[in-house]
């Protein structure tokens, strides 16, 4: 960056910093908001220029000020920036002392339901901190001028341990405690971050300031209009990698449980990477890079003829590259709209607003786009033959070809022995031929006869770092000959201190889950990443299928968000504004990619469900599961099946808590279950099909007397996905079932087994009367449990004779307790089986 676009950055950056050292003083002894964010540039980096554009970056102030050539340009730039970026917020006559953030959950209302207003406390944006946001009638707001100033002191403290040179580093810090500020001043209510709204007005502000360096020819002097709000400035960027889901999974049962996690950590880092190129390539700051995660990453760019050509350039070249290295597995797609300065206005009076049409209309050119792959890169190549003829050396995990098996046998790759790390007893040998690399298991000092690809290779050597590093470091680097598949353009450390090994111009450095940015030494941009799911169990399924409750079987646990793209596109109505739809993609993105990460210190009881205390008769939830993918809005957990119900459950009433309980938002799931030597890519589409029933398939809501879909579950029945209500009704019974067959009540008695087989014979007569609620069954189920009642009359007889009433009456259920029956005794069925786990 020059000189000038360094000031711009930071003068948008930190041009209302002001605001959050207001917030921690007494309404009557407050300045204005520029006054303090002069002070503080001048306090910090002693910049009188930096200082000057920072005091006078509103209108009034501007044109008061002495401000002239080059410092008057960037002032003007980002007075019209940060309007552009502040449209949400409105002067309400009605708030009399300050509030805190409004969460934006409580903004989104597509289904015109008035969800309540919430409103965020100040907290560390971490999980094990991280607080969920308060209905405004139950939030105190007595303390707050306290808890800002505490707030503040320990930014001010912290800002002057890091490089000031290191602009990320900044970024990432103002990240850690402006998420939770409130982007206005007191006297104006808001539902964007100061966060948000400081990094969105850098990003306006570096491409408004490009587009009018080429369109006056770079000569500043020249810049006019500068809240010229016709001219189409501005562009969106989308880029989506396709065929992850089925690339993490498309593999081989040996080395799955190591590799598949690893894998899904690489990919991530390789969408990061891929990002980090575009920057690079089109010169833009981090601040421009407004989201990446589940597979796909937005830029707000400038709208000039070298963005333009470069984005042309980077999609061919990394279409070619996505080809060649992952055969077409992988691909990525690359769209963008035009966006002028009306697109980012809030217009009261408007129907809808520009920005979320502008926004679903991108997603839609990509959809498009992905039906017509390298329809602007074809190359004669594509055509020819190509790849290993004769007989092929294959991967063994992954069955990808490696090499020709004549070659192999003349011994003329070898080249040294290598382990997944030190500790490890695997060796392999590595092989290099004409560029490629691959290895060979090195068993019993021979070689054995598997080999697997570089990628496998170190798929499974990432798994190895993340079951040791809990709290993971990760360098991270563009440099030149950029790979896609260059996994050793990063790598996993526990070292603190970066050493620029690989002579990088622009090297990053990571902490993995943890914000402890200013313990990070080395010359690299410092940060903090998101990983959902920093932990990894066994290094077998064979092993993990040892551990847990129940018959010895498998889980996949698969769930995503409702209607995402419709709470996108309507869920602020008119009121959405660049900074909204932003706001709540970083927030969506925290719960699924961070916060989840709690379950890791959780416990689980087949009585108890989860919880954080521990007792020895509990299972240690990081020993059951482990979260292969999280991010974006989706979420992928494979563990042993007989706690995936719980944590389900878990996820769905804290989401609730996480989206202010607003029924705009929901959550759908499927589970699957699969033998430990099953496929995990089956596994994956199985866990995919429930989901998709609970999302397509309709069920009978008694409550509103109408069909309902999605906000539910589908499990062991892929005929019957039931709501959230009605599962934990179901959890409810299994949870008294076993604990009846199981552990006993009074005087530890228990019942029998036989239990299981009236449930099952209850439901299949209710299946031979084709689903009539006055069907024989009725009266044969009212038989069959008194008889069972009376039989066990102390302590059972109550509790059964209470769940013949509800079979018969559903008043805790939205659908037919009956219709759940079969549910009921399967779950019950294989939570009490004991086969021989150590068969398995």
């Amino acid at each position: 960056m020059t000189v000038e676009e360094k000031i711009l950055i930071l003068g948008a950056l930190f041009h209302d910093i002001g605001k959050f050292v207001q917030r921690g003083i007494l309404q009557t002894e407050r300045l204005k908001h520029q006054e303090y964010s002069s002070g503080f540039i001048n306090e910090v980096f002693k910049e009188s220029v930096l200082s000057s554009i920072v005091a006078n970056h509103h209108k009034e102030d501007l044109e008061k000020s002495k401000l002239s050539g080059t410092n008057r340009v960037l002032a003007e730039i980002i007075c019209e920036a940060d309007n552009l970026a502040s449209g949400e917020r409105q002067p309400d006559p009605t708030v009399k002392k300050q509030q805190p953030l409004e969460s934006i959950f409580s903004k989104v209302d597509y289904k015109k339901r008035n969800p309540k207003l919430y409103l965020q406390d100040i907290c560390e944006l971490f999980y094990s901190e991280y607080q969920f946001p308060k209905q405004k009638d139950n939030y105190n707001l007595d303390d707050l001028e306290r808890k800002y100033k505490k707030w503040w002191d320990s930014f001010e403290a912290e800002i002057k341990k890091i490089n000031l040179q290191e602009v990320e580093t900044i970024y990432y810090l103002l990240k850690k405690y402006l998420w939770c500020v409130p982007s206005s001043s007191y006297k104006t209510r808001s539902d964007v971050s100061l966060f948000e709204h400081s990094r969105i007005t850098a990003a306006i502000a570096i491409s408004m300031y490009r587009c009018l360096l080429e369109k006056y020819d770079n000569d500043i002097s020249k810049f006019k209009e500068f809240d010229n709000r016709e001219e189409f400035r501005y562009k969106l960027v989308l880029a989506d990698v396709t065929g992850i889901q089925s690339y993490i999974y498309n593999i081989g049962h040996r080395g799955a449980a190591k590799a598949l996690k690893g894998r899904s950590f690489f990919l991530q880092q390789m969408l990061d990477n891929v990002a980090y190129y575009f920057l690079r390539k089109l010169n833009l700051p981090i601040m421009n890079l407004i989201y990446s995660s589940g597979g796909k990453f937005y830029l707000f760019v400038p709208n000039t003829k070298f963005v333009n050509n470069t984005l042309k350039d980077l999609q061919k070249e990394l279409e070619q590259k996505f080809l060649y290295e992952y055969n077409g597995a992988l691909g990525i797609i690359i769209g963008d709209i035009e966006l002028n300065g009306k697109d980012l206005e809030y217009d009261e009076k408007g129907k809808d607003h520009p920005i979320s049409e502008k926004w679903d209309e991108l997603n839609s050119i990509v959809e498009r786009e992905k039906k017509r792959k390298l329809a602007n890169n074809w190359i004669y190549s594509l055509f020819e033959l190509g790849g290993i003829d004769g007989e092929i050396i294959k991967c063994s995990y992954t069955g990808v070809p490696l090499i020709k098996k004549g070659i192999i046998d003349r011994n003329e790759t070898l080249t040294e022995a290598v382990h997944l790390d030190k500790d490890s007893p695997v060796k392999f040998m590595k092989h290099t031929f004409e560029g490629d690399i691959f290895y060979q298991l090195f068993e019993n000092d021979k070689l054995t006869d598997d080999f697997i690809s570089k990628e496998q290779f170190y798929s499974q050597k990432i798994g190895n770092d993340l079951k040791k590093h809990f709290e993971t470091l990760i360098y991270q680097d563009v440099i030149e000959g950029y790979s896609v598949l260059d996994i050793n353009s990063f790598k996993i450390s526990k070292e603190l201190k970066f050493e620029n090994k690989l002579n990088s111009k622009e090297p990053r450095q990571f902490l993995i889950n943890s914000l402890r940015i200013t313990e990070l030494k080395g010359d690299a941009q410092k940060g903090f990443k998101f990983y959902g799911g920093d932990w990894r169990f066994g290094d077998t399924y064979e092993e993990i299928v040892k551990n847990g409750e129940g018959i010895p079987r498998l889980g996949v646990l698969r769930l995503d968000v409702d209607n995402l793209g419709l709470i996108f596109k309507e869920g602020f109505g008119k009121h959405a504004t660049f900074g909204r739809v932003v706001q709540l993609s970083s927030m969506l993105d925290f719960f699924f990619s961070h916060y989840l990460n709690r379950l890791k210190n959780f416990f689980w009881h087949p009585v108890d469900g989860l919880d954080e205390n521990f007792n020895k008769n509990k299972y240690k939830i990081r020993e059951l599961i482990e979260i292969v993918y999280s991010g974006g809005d989706d979420v992928f957990i494979v563990g042993y099946w007989s706690v995936l119900p719980d944590i389900a459950i878990w996820i769905n009433d804290r989401f609730k808590e996480f989206t202010c309980n607003n029924p705009n938002f929901s959550i759908s799931a499927g589970i699957a279950l699969f033998d430990d030597k099953y496929p995990i890519y089956k596994a994956a589409i199985d866990a995919g099909n429930f989901e998709h029933k609970a999302k397509s398939k309709e069920r009978k809501n008694r409550e509103i007397n109408a069909q309902s879909k999605k906000n539910g579950i589908c499990f062991l029945d892929k005929d019957t996905p039931v709501s959230w209500n009605d599962f934990n009704e179901i959890r409810n019974w299994v949870r008294k079932f076993y604990e009846w067959i199981e552990e006993g009540l009074e005087n530890k008695k228990k019942i029998s087994k036989a239990l299981i087989s009236r449930l099952y014979s209850i439901y299949y007569e209710f299946e031979e009367g084709k689903y009539q609620n006055w069907a024989k069954w009725r009266w044969r189920a009212s038989y069959s449990l008194t008889r069972l009642a009376r039989q066990y009359e102390d302590p059972f007889g109550k509790e059964i004779k209470d769940f013949a009433a509800e079979l018969f009456t559903s008043s805790k259920t939205e659908q037919e307790l009956i219709q759940l029956l079969y549910i009921i005794a399967n779950w019950t069925d294989l939570l009490t089986r004991k086969e021989n786990k150590n068969d398995k």
